[in-house]
């Protein structure tokens, strides 16, 4: 059905709830380094347990002309544990001369995001989103409990990396495949409820992170909800709109019957088939239920409209017709015997003609004798395409693979002098023709790289509001929870495009604020402080709602084709900005607010470059790159399957026939119509 009368069912809610479970999930393992990595007070005892020296020692007798030299601990450190708190930095001693052991396990577990964004954002576009959410969702809780037990420190900075990896694959698969299970006016609704998650997994964190101080026991604890999901992980469907731009519209079909049972078994209601049967009139005519199969019910109505997923399979020219039944299986199958005939054509040179031709005219006649002859003659006439598809099955076998590579040397070589073409000439037709593609990945990459930095800096210098950690992260977390849900209406209001360079005008303004307040009068200066408490609060509230936008907008920007590969992308992209950021405070020692400067500089630069993006408010989301360049227009483009305009005309006459009841499916793609039979 439309995008603007579709209904969801209690079915797809309930996914959208159990999906929610996994983004807690990844909360929680993304800030457990939080927790894992906290270093406690500690001193060195000195051998006669007299005086304690607390942090590290530095041994100032002799400095060198070039450097200080550290002393070592001639005992060992005492940690001040008050309430038995273990973390990886107590059981390894990750301090003074291993400090940077510690930092290091938050850097790999980073480039593990960084790499799992990239390889699992080519698998969610090669092998589908529920086999990746899968694999990533159970490996990972593996991980994590397999943590519990290592004594090493090298085998746990190994695990980290690990963890990074899946966990991500775990939140790009999640997220993408809730998205296209939704229709489009409930995409915001779903990006809403992932935060929500997203808060909730959070405060959870640090609820438990204060029940059980012990980090290895908390790992188990972070573990729980990854078994739940054995529950209901069968029941999660994959993405019919990846099946259809995949060309698999068979199991697109099954996928979305499937839903539609969950739907009925949810709700307790009884199927639209049983319901249609109930009309006893006199004049009544049979309707025949087997041969066409419905995707989506409306109740109210009892009428059905085309879906956004079928989009795929209808040609630009025809409109949007109405219609009581629709057949994704039925039309499938007639066009996997034209797709067939046809790639062969595109992939040999000689016997591309003659295989479309034989396919032209069988089509031609097929659709004549259908019409206008009787039952025998429609049989001859099958009987003819089944021979002249043996021939074409024929004419392939006997193609040697000389003739292949053959083709393909021609296309590489010049018709004048038979050189081969360069590959930059290759590149630069197809950095034309995907402009589109290039120009807007750029710009959400400059997004995702600024706002990185900014996050950073608001975890860096953002004060506690008291000094208990846990309540402090508590806190944050709650005040994202808040966030998420304004930024609700926001969105269904003044859609993406606005507020997110509005929110990047935002950082760009509390940096260059912070700056300004160095130069104040003395008279304030007694106010900085509470001023810059609040205003890096606020960055903080800013940069959450940034986050959670640029996520829907990069899922709705994207094409379906490659929308987990650019998805990934830009969390690459988030993460170098994340890993290079602490480079960018070392421009302090230069200028006290030059970090400050160059963040404020990088986030107007992308409010700015965001105001060449397409809204994509409402819109279908893109199946194909010709379908993004169109997201403003509303027309969709042609599927990425090459269909001639003969066989969109020849599947449009089945389709009418299908949905009259004057033609009956005999079987084996034979249509006939009795009723001519019988005059």
């Amino acid at each position: 059905m439309s995008e603007e009368n579709m209904k969801i069912g209690c079915f797809q809610i309930v996914l959208l709830c159990l999906l929610g479970v996994n983004y807690i999930i990844v909360a929680m393992n993304h800030a457990l380094p939080e927790f894992n990595n906290y270093t406690p007070v500690f001193y060195c005892e000195t051998s006669d347990g007299g005086n304690k020296s607390y942090g590290c020692i530095v041994n100032t007798t002799f400095v060198s002309s070039e450097k200080n030299t550290q002393a070592f601990c001639k005992s060992e450190y005492i940690f001040i544990m008050e309430y038995g708190e273990r973390s990886i930095v107590t059981d390894w001693g990750l301090i003074c001369e291993r400090n940077y052991l510690e930092k290091l396990s938050v850097i790999i577990y980073y480039v593990g995001i960084a790499f799992g964004a990239w390889t699992t954002g080519l698998l969610i576009d090669h092998i589908g989103r529920l086999p990746v959410l899968a694999i990533c969702l159970y490996i990972q809780g593996t991980i994590t409990v397999a943590t519990y037990s290592i004594q090493s420190y090298l085998v746990f900075l190994t695990m980290c990396g690990l963890q990074g990896l899946f966990v991500q694959g775990l939140q790009n698969s999640t997220y993408i495949l809730i998205m296209e299970l939704l229709p489009a006016k409930f995409r915001t609704l779903v990006a809403t409820v992932m935060s929500i998650a997203w808060a909730l997994g959070l405060l959870l964190l640090s609820g438990l992170s204060y029940i059980i101080p012990d980090w290895r026991i908390l790992q188990l604890a972070v573990s729980v909800p990854t078994a739940t999901t054995v529950l209901y992980i069968w029941i999660v469907p994959e993405s019919p709109r990846w099946l259809l731009a995949k060309g698999k519209t068979t199991e697109a079909d099954i996928v979305l019957e499937k839903i539609e049972k969950y739907n009925m078994c949810c709700c307790g209601g009884k199927s639209s088939r049983k319901e249609l049967v109930a009309d006893n009139s006199e004049n009544a005519t049979p309707i025949k239920l087997e041969r066409k199969s419905q995707v989506f019910s409306n109740k109210v109505d009892d009428k059905v409209d085309e879906t956004e997923a079928t989009n795929l399979l209808t040609p630009s020219t025809s409109t949007n017709r109405k219609s009581n039944r629709i057949s994704l299986r039925a039309i499938s199958e007639n066009l996997e015997k034209r797709l067939s005939n046809l790639t062969l054509a595109e992939t040999f040179i000689q016997v591309s003609e003659i295989n479309t031709e034989n396919n032209l005219e069988s089509t031609d006649t097929q659709s004549k004798r259908n019409s206008n002859e009787s039952l025998n003659s429609v049989s001859k006439s099958q009987m003819k395409l089944n021979e002249s598809e043996t021939k074409n099955e024929e004419i392939s076998e006997m193609i040697p693979e000389k003739i292949i590579t053959d083709k393909i040397e021609i296309t590489h070589k010049n018709e004048d002098n038979k050189k081969i073409i360069p590959k930059t000439k290759s590149r630069c037709n197809w950095m034309i023709k995907n402009w589109c593609l290039i120009k807007y990945g750029s710009i959400m990459a400059c997004q995702w790289f600024s706002l990185s930095i900014m996050k950073f800096m608001v975890m860096h210098l953002i004060p506690n509001l008291v000094n208990n950690r846990h309540i402090n992260f508590a806190i944050g977390s709650l005040i994202e929870l808040i966030i998420y849900v304004v930024i609700y209406f926001i969105l269904l209001r003044y859609g993406r495009r606005l507020p997110m360079s509005v929110c990047q005008t935002l950082n760009s303004m509390i940096c260059i604020s912070i700056v300004l307040l160095v130069f104040l009068p003395s008279i304030t200066a007694s106010y900085n402080d509470l001023v810059r408490m609040f205003m890096m609060w606020l960055a903080r509230v800013t940069v959450a709602s940034t986050l959670s936008i640029l996520y829907l907008y990069s899922v709705e920007l994207f094409p379906t084709v490659i929308r987990g590969t650019c998805v990934g992308l830009c969390v690459v992209v988030d993460t170098i900005g994340g890993i290079s950021a602490p480079y960018i405070l070392l421009l302090a020692n230069y200028t006290s607010m030059a970090p400050l400067i160059f963040t404020g500089i990088v986030c107007l630069l992308s409010g700015l470059l965001c105001l060449i993006l397409p809204e994509t408010l409402d819109d279908d989301l893109p199946d194909t790159i010709c379908d993004m360049k169109k997201l403003n227009n509303g027309n969709k483009c042609k599927s990425n399957v090459n269909i001639h305009e003969d066989a969109a005309l020849e599947r449009e006459i089945l389709r009418d026939r299908l949905f009259s009841e004057e033609w009956v499916d005999a079987g084996n793609g034979i249509i006939v119509n009795f009723s001519e039979i019988k005059n």
